[in-house]
């Protein structure tokens, strides 16, 4: 019997998705992908040459996408990455690269200090389930509660055995009108979201003055447990390069030439070969000084392990530029949030062969009654003209919702392209 027939798959699903499989693959073939390949190429190697802007939308999936039709978990998972491609280049046709393979990742993971973190989501008017959400915090007084942390838990796709049985099974569903690739995405780091989830960012800030010492071991005991869990993936045979399509943090791919681009190396493959990313949202209006003591100090001891890194999501990043940041020597990717001072930091980094990775702010097309073109375009032309000499990305990914004009995607693409032709100076 077939993996297919095993699986249950029903055959009309099936048929639909070899057809919107047989869409991606046109879209592929196109001449553009391969130029828009070799761009991203280019802008990861830290090259001054073309601008890129790309689009992630993040809100409720039937306002942007098409109905889900598939029942068998399997093709669903399928399903959601041709549709997010075809919608995307039909849509929006942006600088992503469309290509000729849907990609699967390891399910490696971490759990730290054992506890899940459980949610209570709003419910909408219709009854579904929104987008908010409430954390169940496990400590409101970091002393008082500490004792209820338990040891991390790890899982790992020990010689990616799992991981190649799922593309086999994709592989016969697609019956080579795709292939199916393993990819490695960036390997995430965020401390500070960690240490939120667990006591709220009101007990988070209130432990660092009344419990210094207990907080220094809670980072101490979260960084030595990633650094295990690194080691263990390492051994384990559970890493791939990532020097290719593979997802990269801030809503990016990880396409360079400065990383090793081949498993079939006589050593094994380290995180040193690889893309990581990360972020300290949660720390902004913290004093440079306590942000180097309680977070950078412990974040650098994993990020100083990845070949390249990339850094940064909605914090601005100029407040812990010269105290720390700077310290990051194999960043190649810095993310420029709305609320960041962006002539300062473009000053600080050109030259540096680090990606300008502009996100604008999404009040125009998420927020606006009325998309305003021509304010529009003179948000992102600040952004273009203070990035003169330094490789420039603009990513639109904060967008939770169109406003029911799913069209501002496309008009904030085109905009941000007149402006990189207007203003932009390598």
């Amino acid at each position: 019997m077939s993996r297919i027939a095993a699986e249950g798959i029903i055959m009309n699903e099936l048929a639909y998705i070899k057809e919107l499989a047989k869409r991606q693959a046109e879209i592929a073939a196109l001449p553009i992908m391969q130029e828009r390949l070799e761009k991203w190429y280019a802008l990861n190697d830290g090259e001054i040459k073309s601008p890129l802007v790309s689009v992630e939308f993040n809100g409720l999936w039937e306002e942007y996408f098409p109905p889900l039709r598939c029942e068998s978990p399997l093709l669903r998972e399928i399903e959601i990455q041709l549709l997010k491609n075809i919608r995307y280049h039909e849509s929006v046709d942006d600088d992503r690269v469309i290509p000729d393979y849907i990609s699967i990742s390891p399910q490696n993971w971490i759990l730290p200090f054992g506890i899940p973190i459980g949610q209570t989501h709003a419910i909408s008017r219709d009854g579904k389930p929104g987008m908010g959400y409430l954390l169940h915090y496990v400590m409101e007084d970091l002393e008082r509660d500490y004792g209820k942390l338990k040891d991390t838990q790890t899982h790992i796709d020990v010689g990616l055995k799992q991981v190649k049985q799922k593309q086999s099974q994709m592989e016969e569903v697609l019956d080579g009108i795709l292939g199916v690739k393993v990819h490695f995405p960036s390997f995430d780091i965020s401390l500070g979201n960690i240490a939120l989830k667990f006591m709220s960012m009101e007990h988070m800030m209130i432990a660092l003055y009344d419990y210094p010492e207990l907080f220094h071991r809670f980072m101490d005991t979260l960084t030595r447990d990633y650094l295990k869990y690194m080691d263990d993936i390492e051994a384990a045979g559970a890493l791939l390069c990532n020097n290719d399509g593979s997802h990269l943090g801030q809503g990016s791919w990880c396409y360079t030439h400065d990383l090793p681009k081949s498993d079939t190396s006589n050593r094994p493959i380290t995180f040193a070969d690889t893309w990581g990313y990360a972020s300290f949202q949660e720390t902004v209006g913290m004093s440079p000084m306590m942000f180097e003591e309680f977070f950078f100090s412990y974040m650098e001891q994993i990020t100083n392990r990845f070949g390249l890194l990339s850094y940064g999501c909605c914090e601005p990043v100029d407040e812990y530029w010269e105290s720390s940041i700077t310290r990051l020597t194999n960043m190649r990717k810095l993310s420029i949030s709305p609320w960041c001072n962006e002539e300062y930091i473009a000053e600080q980094i050109r030259g540096r062969k680090i990606v300008y990775h502009r996100k604008p702010s999404p009040n125009y097309i998420s927020v606006d009654a009325v998309f305003d073109d021509k304010a529009f375009a003179n948000h992102i032309a600040k952004s273009v003209k203070a990035a003169a000499g330094c490789p420039l990305e603009v990513v639109f990914r904060e967008e939770l919702t169109l406003r029911g004009e799913p069209w501002r995607y496309k008009r904030a693409v085109d905009i941000t392209r007149e402006q990189f032709e207007r203003y932009y100076k390598p």
